[in-house]
């Protein structure tokens, strides 16, 4: 059997998406948040008929295969890789057709991977820094896990080892491995150097990047890659790739901010934990979140710049409606309390969250709230952090709380959430992409491709497909094609059309498309009429293309002197110009 056709049977498409969203179920199909837009309302269609999950206000989704490679990042070969290994289908020498010559992004990637087995090869020579990472608490095993490293305190160690092992100085640079000073002399130096290294992975275990901490006196003690090809620090989070299955597991995700606090809270069972990569947590990073939990807690570092990052972490959690937990340690970090009592660590994150809103409210009730001064300075608190709450119920509750801690009312203090949210500018968007409330978009199909959805849900009228000019376009030529050889049938499906296995998503899309806009609810007749409305305007659509494709043709053959080319095409343009002008009588 072809392995695709063996997963998918193992695998349901309403399985794979509830692994990442959470779906409802919608007659006898399943609608979810989409989770490829900034959608508030199930958007996402899920069709356990067609094996299709599809989101007609952004136009994202497929099958099993292309759903996983869109909010997974991967290519099919991976897709099938890695949902073989889910569903224990044997993909091994499956082949499946590729460039001869690697892209660009690839030869990047395997740039990264030489330097990583560089950086772990210097690490087994050098036994000051593996006393070093004794002393952090920090096991061999471990080590070895996250595929640590060393820098070499040089120059250009690891930029001769990259050129020698056959990379060229473009490849090394775009990898932010090498650092080209001056263009004139093209003189390039190791970006890290004298560093402890941190292979920085995608969500699948790719790397994409390193994080450096130095092991001398520099100034930055960490750098990370720049930005590249293959890494956005706004969009990846360290040690995901570890942790997913584990946050999936427990239904939350931990998240520290630095590499050792990630390694600190593993080591100690705590699995679900990630950390992100060389910047604030990011819009970008929240939504990834979202995908595997609706539940964040918070183990920042103790200090002010810690507060301020819990502080906009539970801003951007909360306005995505994830739920966000904190704890308190004693110590300054993750990293610290696993050294001094890693069991109490573990009972804190395990037993010991609270509600982030919670956690600032006991705060300040341990402070001055009865004076003016004081109501003044817990308001600045408090207002921005309810007002982000999206579930009324939950905004209520923490409304009370407040209005108790500062001896007032709810409406009192709902009249100054009020006044706060219309004091917030609002920033123009220029953006016209999907929203959560987009209509539909019948762009994602030609008005050909939507006769021919009509002809499928109404064989009765197949009659009337000649017409329909048949299209050029490979995919609707062929759905043209198996729908006149189609049986004649009172009730026609895909799996009864002789069609290419390469288009049968694409088909399944589109009937859910007309299922979704209640199509298959209209009678013969409505239908009738608008399969000849369609086949008239996707004629007009055809036949003006095909003026303009002809008219630039001409203009070459003109400027080329070619006049018998020139005859022929004027001849046809004729033709065309003729029939155009029939269809829009």
């Amino acid at each position: 059997m072809d392995p695709t056709i063996e997963i998918k049977a193992k695998l349901p498409i309403e399985e794979l998406v509830g692994q990442y969203c959470q779906i409802k179920k919608k007659g006898r199909q399943f609608v979810c948040v989409c989770p490829f837009h900034q959608d508030t309302h199930p958007s996402m269609q899920v069709s356990p008929d067609k094996g299709i999950a599809y989101c007609f206000a952004c136009n994202s989704g497929g099958d099993i295969f292309s759903f996983y490679q869109k909010i997974e990042g991967v290519d099919f070969k991976q897709a099938l890789k890695d949902l073989g290994e889910k569903t224990g289908v044997k993909v091994e020498g499956l082949k499946v057709d590729s460039p001869v010559q690697k892209d660009h992004k690839e030869r990047i990637r395997d740039c990264l991977v030489a330097a990583q087995k560089f950086y772990a090869q210097q690490l087994t020579k050098d036994e000051k820094t593996k006393l070093y990472l004794t002393s952090r608490g920090i096991p061999d095993e471990q080590v070895k896990e996250f595929g640590i490293g060393v820098a070499p305190d040089s120059f250009s160690d690891t930029y001769q080892y990259l050129l020698k092992a056959g990379f060229s100085r473009k490849e090394i640079v775009d990898a932010s491995l090498g650092i080209q000073k001056d263009l004139e002399e093209g003189k390039i130096y190791d970006r890290f150097r004298n560093r402890l290294m941190f292979p920085i992975l995608d969500g699948n275990g790719k790397i994409v990047g390193f994080g450096g901490r130095t092991l001398g006196d520099d100034d930055a003690k960490y750098i990370n890659s720049g930005e590249t090809p293959l890494y956005n620090k706004s969009v990846t989070l360290y040690g995901l790739s570890h942790a997913k299955e584990h946050i999936r597991d427990q239904k939350s995700v931990v998240l520290v901010e630095g590499y050792f606090d990630v390694l600190a809270c593993h080591r100690i069972g705590i699995k679900n934990t990630i950390a992100v990569s060389g910047t604030a947590l990011t819009e970008q990073h929240v939504k990834i979140l979202k995908r595997y939990s609706d539940k964040v807690v918070l183990c920042l570092d103790q200090d002010r710049a810690g507060q301020q990052a819990a502080e906009r972490s539970y801003l951007l959690c909360t306005e995505e409606e994830i739920s966000v937990h904190t704890v308190t340690l004693e110590q300054k970090d993750p990293d610290e309390a696993a050294v001094a009592d890693p069991d109490g660590l573990k009972r804190i994150l395990t037993d010991e969250t609270v509600p982030y809103l919670r956690m600032v409210i006991d705060r300040l009730a341990e402070g001055d709230t009865v004076s003016s001064e004081g109501k003044r300075a817990a308001l600045q608190i408090l207002l921005p952090l309810i007002s982000v709450i999206q579930s009324s119920v939950e905004k209520e509750h923490f409304m009370q709380k407040a209005a108790a801690l500062l001896s007032t009312t709810e409406v009192s203090l709902k009249e100054d959430i009020e006044r706060l949210e219309q004091s917030i500018p609002q920033i123009p968007t220029y953006d016209t992409g999907p929203t959560a409330d987009a209509v539909p978009d019948r762009s994602a199909f030609s008005t050909a491709e939507i006769a021919l959805g009509l002809f499928v849900l109404f064989p009765i009228h197949k009659t009337l497909l000649p017409e329909l000019i048949e299209p050029e376009d490979l995919y609707i030529a062929s759905l043209y094609s198996a729908i006149k050889e189609s049986p004649t049938v009172e009730i026609l499906t895909l799996e009864m059309l002789d069609l290419a296995p390469e288009y049968h998503e694409r088909a399944s899309i589109l009937m859910l498309f007309c299922e979704h806009h209640g199509f298959s609810e209209w009678s013969a007749t409505m239908a009738g009429q608008e399969i000849r409305k369609n086949c008239l305007n996707a004629n007009k659509e055809y036949l003006r293309n095909k003026q303009i494709d002809i008219a630039k043709k001409l203009q070459v053959a003109r400027s080329e002197g070619n006049s018998t080319e020139e005859s022929k095409l004027s001849q046809q343009y004729t033709q065309v110009l003729k029939l155009a002008n029939m269809a829009s009588k």
